[in-house]
């Protein structure tokens, strides 16, 4: 049984859902179409964590981020958005279009809705409504196929500049949402991270995109608009309306590397999640393209953001490696066979992911994509790979199927 995490706003009185709720121990907590009539017990389970199977409701998780999304299409206020329900009218032309969008378009949509919204953000509450409710969609998503998304977005990030700065706010949050539960940290705070992902670059999103795109000289104004930004985030995401004070307080300690040199236990919990933020910002940011330079590999990156002062994995990067793997998926390696492959899932241990081949040992490509044990020593990998490296272009719907 694979457990996802349910959010407690879809848990109402007299709603029954298709799927049991459980606690993080399996034990189940409601049966599917059972219904809470009594508001004590509602209470009692919204208290608790939640999850569910993952087979079991991902038809509903599906579903329920077609009808957000349709709804986020028609600028819906929040109170409506939180009203979704995965069994709204499949006449509708928009939320039949949120169901049929493949993966990959999915978290293309999300990029362009969150680029969209983080070019303006203003001191009205329908914005901070369609923020949370995108970060919801993103939690839906990632929850329910987590290697899939590492793959989409991290491969995209490699090969494209496109929206660089929406594209990495949702890559951070995916990850650093992996990571606080690693660290069994509480829901509220791993919520604010995830907030303050999503936002920590609003007031420079212009200057990121362009710096990523087109290289221009660095100015001295671009400088210190980069060194300003979390500060500054912090202030424009408090004055569109964000009351939430670990949110403001992450964004604006993000780039804080005095942290970095602290016992983890002696900093409050708003300090550890500005901490861990800052090295999944640096992670991400090393796998990604930029006009001046081609992607780090993940080696190289895993080595800026995950070793502490003695070189070896603190407990972030240690969290941080187990989340994603030392090869996380998106990213290629070659195989001790000769073989190139690329990553399409993580494995049992960070360094034995799965991987799919994509070209022989001669250099061909090869016509169909195989899968490969990497805990078997013909097939272990050798060593990472940089994009540049592989000029096939992957199957992607393929490979998400060989799973």
């Amino acid at each position: 049984m694979n457990l996802v995490p349910f959010s407690k706003q879809y848990l109402r009185l007299n709603e029954a859902l298709p799927f049991g709720l459980r606690d993080a121990a399996g034990r189940l907590l409601l049966a599917a179409g059972a219904r809470v009539d009594n508001a004590d017990r509602l209470d009692e389970l919204r208290s608790a964590e939640l999850y569910a199977d993952e087979g079991e409701s991902s038809d509903w998780r599906r579903r329920l981020g077609g009808a957000i999304d349709a709804m986020l299409l028609r600028n819906a206020p929040l109170g409506r958005i939180a009203e979704a329900r995965p069994d709204l009218s499949q006449d509708d032309p928009n939320t039949v279009r949120g169901f049929t969008l493949r993966f990959g378009e999915q978290w293309d949509e999300l990029t362009s809705s969150l680029d969209a919204l983080l070019r303006e953000p203003v001191a009205e509450r329908v914005w901070l409504q369609r923020l949370l409710a995108l970060a919801e969609r993103v939690r839906t998503l990632g929850s329910r196929r987590f290697d899939d998304s590492l793959y989409h977005l991290i491969y995209t990030a490699g090969h494209s500049t496109e929206s660089y700065s929406s594209h990495h706010a949702l890559l951070c949050m995916l990850v650093a949402q992996e990571v606080a539960r690693m660290l069994r940290w509480e829901p509220e705070l791993t919520a604010s991270l995830e907030h303050a992902a999503l936002t920590m670059n609003v007031s420079v999103r212009r200057l990121q995109d362009m710096l990523a795109a087109h290289a221009p000289t660095m100015t001295p104004a671009m400088r210190a608009e980069l060194d300003a930004h979390p500060r500054k985030s912090a202030d424009m995401l408090a004055a569109a309306g964000v009351t939430d004070a670990a949110w403001l307080a992450i964004v604006q300690h993000h780039h804080d590397d005095s942290l970095g040199h602290r016992p983890l236990d002696s900093l409050t919990p708003e300090q550890q999640a500005a901490r861990l933020l800052r090295r999944v910002d640096i992670f991400t940011a090393k796998l990604s393209r930029r006009a001046t330079r081609i992607p780090s590999t993940p080696v190289q990156a895993a080595r800026e953001a995950c070793l502490g002062a003695d070189g070896v994995p603190d407990e972030i990067g240690g969290a941080l490696l187990k989340s994603v793997g030392l090869y996380p998926p998106g990213s290629f390696v070659e195989l001790m066979s000769g073989e190139t492959a690329i990553v399409i899932g993580r494995g049992r241990r960070a360094n034995l992911p799965l991987v799919a081949t994509l070209v022989a040992p001669s250099g061909a490509p090869m016509g169909t994509p195989a899968l490969r044990d990497t805990l078997d020593r013909r097939y272990a990998v050798k060593r990472a790979v940089s994009v540049d490296a592989v000029k096939v272009i992957p199957p992607h719907e393929r490979l998400m199927m060989m799973r």
